[in-house]
């Protein structure tokens, strides 16, 4: 469909809470990133990511209904092209018109009443079910204890023996997380980096489990840090210091808590679709936040 000006128009269906608090009529942006089933645009300090409903529900993410097949960059999109928004449509230089007036709002359902024989049976249950799906590059192997399985990012381990013992200690001392956030920001493969996925699992982690002081500390040194790292990466670990990540890691966290065995595996194969790696390195920054949590 196209609009009076020869836009094509589409809707916003589902837009995840920081996205949609981002469209600030009569801001104006620009795109900023552009891949073949998504792009980004910037408004102000915001980046926002639009897909088609293939695209993972996420706190940066619109899903639209545009086609599913569409190639973003073959749409004649370009980078730099102007975003304006008005009181219902985010204009894209003048190919795309996308209404916000019925996007439905999105953010995770909260988990409550943690019981810690149930997360030691759900984090057994996804330790028994992931050992086969978990890629060899990136950060999962660290999801398995005592594994053979060997870490495609070697000096990893040092910084995240630090990290765990950051995460269980009683207190939170900035001074002890600084170099390893730093040693890990920027670290691996991804359009977000291991290094940076892993970091925003453990944020995630320590809010839901309400080490709110614990976190704010790490969320400091990550932001300390983070200019090792890309503009997108960064969003995404703003998004993750405000306890909010991928759909699907979300799932899979609440699978665990839950020790809902029968839909982990679901979840798991939905999560293995973030991104290079990414879901399974989020996914591992929350298992070893757990295990620490347990053993206190």
């Amino acid at each position: 469909m196209t609009d009076g000006s020869g836009s094509n128009q589409f809707a916003i269906t589902s837009a995840g809470k920081i996205a949609l608090n981002a469209i600030d009529y009569p801001k104006q942006g620009r795109v900023t990133a552009l891949f073949e089933r998504s792009f980004y645009i910037q408004i102000n300090d915001n980046w926002i990511c639009f897909g088609a409903l293939s695209l993972s529900l996420g706190p940066l993410n619109l899903q639209t209904d545009a086609p599913t097949n569409i190639n973003w960059q073959a749409s004649g999109l370009r980078l730099d092209d102007p975003v304006k928004i008005s009181a219902t449509h985010i204009h894209i230089g003048n190919r795309f018109a996308f209404s916000y007036r019925d996007a439905e709002p999105w953010q995770p359902d909260p988990i409550t009443n943690f019981n810690n024989t149930t997360i030691a049976a759900g984090l057994a249950a996804l330790t028994e079910q992931a050992h086969d799906m978990a890629p060899a590059e990136g950060l999962a192997t660290f999801i398995f204890p005592n594994s053979s399985l060997t870490t495609a990012l070697p000096s990893a381990t040092t910084e995240i023996a630090k990290i765990k013992s950051f995460v269980g200690a009683g207190h939170s001392n900035a001074e002890d997380i600084l170099e390893p956030v730093t040693a890990l920001i920027g670290l691996g493969p991804g359009l977000t980096p291991s290094g940076d996925d892993f970091l925003g699992g453990i944020m995630i982690a320590l809010n839901l489990l309400e080490k709110v002081e614990k976190c704010r500390v790490l969320a400091s040194a990550v932001e300390n840090a983070a200019s090792a790292t890309n503009d997108i990466s960064r969003a995404h670990l703003n998004a993750a210091a405000q306890s909010v990540g991928a759909e699907p890691l979300h799932a899979t966290i609440g699978d665990v808590i839950s020790n809902r065995n029968h839909a982990l595996k679901a979840s798991l194969e939905r999560l293995d679709a973030i991104g290079h790696c990414s879901g399974w390195d989020a996914l591992t920054g929350v298992v070893i936040t757990l295990r620490a949590w347990l053993a206190e």
